[in-house]
């Protein structure tokens, strides 16, 4: 059993870096294409990604690896949690089930889950910013739900389309959330001034009110390197509600001692720090 374990171990390790060196060429060829986002616009917005401590240590709620997330030690008081994007694995949610009083998950592409807790409530649809058969705006999810509080918690994982939602959102909605913890994705297009545009106006409305407090990049995508640069195709950002901060901004350190890679078969270098 040892043998094959490190011959797999092996396996993953050959195959994630072939699929690197060709993921950090694509890269390359993106950013000399003539249309292609100055690289000082990209900086820039790097920039805004910087993660601050918050008076509140973290905490990591649901599986290792794969699944768990770090968030402020802010819980009390948290009546509802909202997770679109659902997996097989929902740790995290089954966990926040026990702090909260009700958990509401929507994805249209997979079955509901069979070891949901009674204050669990699935529904078949994709969130995104139009109706139609398999798909809830937003807004009209959270406001159909819990209308009244601004106690909630935000967990998306929706494979890219968190810019079109997130860059959409109203202020009003954002707000009721007092910690949001999301998984970014398409970071490898960063030269691409239509996402790049997308990527700017998605921070831009959430840094109106909440702050970074920890970010952890996946590493089930290779990373990509640019003028010394190491980029995250995939990475988690948690933000914390600016009224719940209780000290004064300051720097926070990454990686965290609570971090996990989301893969552990797969080389992880860590979170880089491609905001500064």
């Amino acid at each position: 059993m040892y043998i094959k374990s490190k011959i797999s171990k092996l396996n993953h390790k050959f195959r994630y870096t072939k699929k690197s060196k060709k993921s950090s060429k694509d890269f390359l060829r993106s950013s000399l294409d003539k249309n292609a986002a100055s690289w000082y616009k990209i900086k820039e917005m790097l920039q805004a990604l910087q993660p601050m401590e918050t008076g509140h240590k973290l905490i990591r709620i649901g599986s290792d690896f794969d699944g768990g997330y770090l968030v402020p030690d802010d819980l009390h008081g948290i009546e509802a949690t909202f997770s679109p994007g659902v997996s097989a694995e929902i740790e995290f949610d089954l966990e926040m089930a026990k702090i909260c009083k009700q958990c509401y998950l929507a994805d249209a592409s997979i079955k509901q889950p069979i070891n949901l807790e009674k204050n669990m409530h699935f529904i078949k649809k994709f969130i995104g910013n139009n109706k139609g058969k398999d798909f809830i705006r937003f807004e009209e999810w959270i406001e159909e739900n819990e209308p009244y509080s601004n106690n909630l918690l935000l967990q998306m994982d929706v494979e890219g389309a968190e810019y079109d939602i997130l860059s959409e959102t109203p202020k009003s909605i954002l707000e009721k959330f007092r910690i949001i913890i999301i998984e970014f994705h398409d970071f490898g297009k960063v030269f691409d001034r239509e996402y790049l545009e997308k990527f700017e106006k998605t921070f831009k409305n959430l840094n109106k009110s909440h702050t970074i407090c920890h970010i952890h990049s996946n590493n089930t995508l290779p990373y990509v390197t640019f003028k010394n640069t190491t980029i995250a195709p995939v990475f988690e950002l948690t933000y914390l509600r600016n009224d719940r901060i209780k000290s004064k901004l300051k720097k926070a350190k990454i990686p965290h001692p609570l971090d996990q890679p989301n893969s552990p078969k797969l080389p992880d270098p860590t979170t880089p720090n491609f905001w500064q």
